[in-house]
């Protein structure tokens, strides 16, 4: 009886473990497992930009059984998302940021001259999210000539893929950089002055490091986002016309240093915060381990 539930009891037991983690956040699952075995401590860390898809199921949880899920401290990206998870699990939510991002440390400075600009592709396999690469690059190769700008195309494939990009984008003076490892990956993003992107959990991490950005996604932040964001904004636009993406474009690289760093604390206090080297993080883990 009950076989899956038990053996994750037992299991738990077994192990006698001081904490329980995980950063796979959105499953449900996970978040039942307090009820099984109250011992540990229970710890979730967000890590990717998320729909409403797992909110809906926490939200159909609740529903059904009028309780919430339960968690000892979740480690969520925003406020954004501590405001929606609030309502349906019961923890101690903390928005402190992509604990990845904050391992690699950026030291903040004014910067009120744009030299050089990383587009960060979603593509993987999908040939829309291609198309979407094609539309909003082709426009950069020709915006970053006219204003002789360095412009890389951060790609989340190997260096194997560099000819299939510039096969299928137009051609013109960029540098392609491969995925490798994070270490490379956050080293591409910090030599850069402005970030333009799509939808992209890297895209937010840069705005929370006080980086130049440009969001281009089709909704902003991200598709069934808690909090909603008008069609354009400061550093933000929902539509692809040139014209359009080219004015979102001028608009930030023309805002002062100073000016950049008032508008990158406040939508990262919503959607993605900084903890440098997860120095809160680690402090209340440490807490943790303490008390038990």
């Amino acid at each position: 009886k009950n076989l899956k539930n038990n053996y994750k009891k037992c299991f738990i037991d077994i192990i006698s473990p001081k904490i329980v983690f995980t950063c796979i956040d959105n499953n449900p699952a996970f978040y039942k497992l307090k009820m099984l075995n109250k011992k540990p401590y229970y710890v979730s860390f967000q890590n990717g930009m998320r729909d409403d898809k797992f909110a809906k199921k926490c939200r159909a949880y609740y529903k059904k059984n009028n309780e919430k899920l339960k968690c000892d401290h979740i480690f969520v990206f925003g406020e954004n998302e501590k405001k929606r998870f609030t309502q349906f699990i019961q923890a101690n939510i903390h928005p402190l940021g992509n604990t990845v991002n904050n391992s690699f440390y950026k030291k903040k400075k004014i910067i009120n001259k744009v030299k050089s600009i990383l587009y960060v592709s979603i593509f993987k396999v999908e040939q829309k999210h291609l198309n979407e690469d094609k539309k909003i690059f082709n426009i950069l190769i020709n915006y970053c000539k006219k204003r002789k700008i360095k412009l890389s195309f951060g790609s989340k494939l190997g260096a194997d893929k560099e000819i299939f990009f510039r096969e299928n984008l137009i051609k013109g003076d960029w540098t392609y950089l491969p995925r490798v490892n994070p270490a490379k990956t956050y080293g591409y993003l910090h030599r850069h002055q402005m970030i333009v992107f799509n939808i992209s959990t890297l895209g937010f991490e840069a705005l929370a490091k006080g980086i130049k950005c440009v969001a281009l996604g089709e909704v902003f932040p991200i598709y069934s986002n808690y909090k909603k964001y008008p069609k354009a904004g400061a550093f933000w636009t929902n539509s692809r016309k040139q014209y359009d993406v080219e004015k979102t474009i001028n608009r930030v690289i023309n805002f002062s240093g100073k000016k950049w760093n008032r508008i990158a604390n406040k939508y990262s206090s919503e959607i993605m915060r900084y903890d440098p080297d997860n120095y809160k993080t680690k402090k209340i883990l440490r807490t943790l381990l303490k008390k038990n």
